[in-house]
């Protein structure tokens, strides 16, 4: 249950600010909110429901020992106002750890560098096609605490770093790690605090799903019962992965063949890591493989991530907006490429800190050409070789493709960097990517 002997501060009036005021008023918590913006978007809802509720400017805040922060995850820890609170005893917590200790139904906890949106997505419609009630929220887009009272039979949570950073202890029912690759170097001091936060999604948790290829100390209490996923061949009955055979690969689970990978909805070779992980979480949570498998084979994938925009004279033009870092970047080539310089590969935005040095040499084979724009353009050109473009929009990247591409070629927007130096979001970058893409073809 939630403890409710401190007063709650509310710090980021985002979504998930304004779902924990209204979770607090429902169980009559005293709240206030705080936001570093003066006139956040959502302040006319706070007001509107609230018009009795404190609203101050994070620079004027000055926290008190006695009080609880609930820090929104677009808040970073590391900010001036949120350092002092904690050196004066402040209790910092976020919406996923009061959820955890709130709910009453079993929740999957799923994070992950990669991949994290397309497993819970899937995991969802796994669970419909075995007629179970599932609800999805958290770092997907539903804030975790205004679906709490849903009638389900499991919650499934996408779970960010920076979600995951203020958690002492989360007791998922099955917790997930997909995948650790360097990103978000702009919020964390080193990699490995990024990679610490990720790993707090096994504390206290009941049963864990792990990555076989991950080779790092995944801190899992002693005698937490262990499944595992991966692209080769499984060892135990339980875990899951793939088996080769009669020139055909295939899904299993231990030694029982599941389906054939050319039967999956969705394409690449990340797909098929994904995919292992979904079907690993739902046996854990008791789903059947008749419906995961119709699900494995209906299931094409989410809008921007590698998703098949459309071809036009031969050439196909591939949205992976949803790649922000260069790892994410480097699974879509190697997925998505049949022959060797099939890709040419768009890049580019806010790099975050990351580092692209090497990046071409993994590339190198697949990848024929790169256009580059946006605001660490010239960063990412002096870090890789090749055969190259630098612009300063996506709009110019894409005025001049049409002089460069060829029929066979793969045109993969796959940006490898945030997208908040010219656009709100992936959402709308991917969104302008298809746009510009119709102008061209009309």
């Amino acid at each position: 249950m939630i403890d409710q002997r401190k007063p709650k501060v509310i710090v980021g009036l985002g979504s998930t600010g304004l779902a924990c005021a209204h979770y607090f008023a429902h169980h009559g918590i005293p709240f206030s909110v705080v936001d570093a913006n003066p006139k956040p978007p959502l302040l006319k809802e706070l007001q509107r429901d609230f018009p009795l509720v404190e609203f101050q400017s994070l620079d004027d805040k000055v926290f008190q020992p006695a009080e609880e922060i609930v820090l929104s995850p677009g808040v970073p820890l590391k900010s001036v106002a949120i350092q002092e609170a904690i050196s004066n005893d402040a209790h910092i917590t976020g919406d996923i750890e009061i959820f955890s200790k709130a709910v009453t139904k079993p929740f999957v906890a799923i994070t992950g560098s990669n991949g994290k949106t397309t497993v819970t997505s899937l995991l969802g419609d796994m669970a419909e096609k075995c007629h179970k009630a599932v609800q999805l929220a958290g770092n997907i887009g539903i804030p975790s605490l205004s679906v709490i009272d849903a009638e389900v039979d499991c919650f499934v949570l996408e779970i960010s770093s920076y979600q995951l950073e203020v958690i002492e202890k989360l007791a998922a029912d099955v917790a997930v790690v997909l995948n650790l690759t360097p990103d978000h170097l702009d919020r964390y001091a080193t990699v490995q605090d990024y990679y610490n936060a990720k790993l707090k999604i096994y504390t206290g948790c009941s049963r864990a799903v792990i990555n076989r290829d991950m080779d790092c100390n995944l801190n899992i209490q002693k005698g937490v019962p262990v499944v595992s996923f991966g692209l080769d061949e499984p060892k135990n009955d339980a875990d899951i992965g793939y088996k080769h055979s009669d020139g055909k690969t295939y899904l299993v689970r231990g030694q029982q063949i599941l389906l054939d990978v050319d039967r999956f909805g969705l394409r690449g070779r990340h797909n098929r890591q994904n995919v292992a992980a979904a079907v690993a979480i739902g046996f854990e949570i008791g789903l059947n493989s008749a419906g995961m498998i119709d699900a494995i084979q209906s299931f094409k994938g989410l809008a921007h991530r590698c998703e098949l925009v459309g071809s036009y004279d031969g050439v196909s033009y591939i949205n992976d907006s949803k790649s922000t870092n260069p790892a994410s970047s480097i699974a879509a080539v190697t997925g998505m490429s049949d022959a060797a310089g099939d890709i040419v590969l768009i890049l580019g935005g806010d790099a975050k800190g990351a580092d692209f040095s090497g990046f071409d040499l993994v590339c190198e084979e697949q990848v024929r050409l790169y256009f580059i724009y946006g605001k660490d353009s010239q960063m990412i050109s002096d870090s890789i070789g090749g055969d190259k473009f630098i612009c300063k929009t996506l709009a110019e990247v894409v005025n001049k493709l049409r002089g460069s591409v060829r029929s066979g070629d793969k045109v993969l927007l796959s940006p490898g960097c945030a997208s908040l130096d010219q656009f709100k979001n992936y959402e709308e970058r991917g969104t302008e990517f298809k746009r510009l893409l119709e102008k061209v073809a009309q």
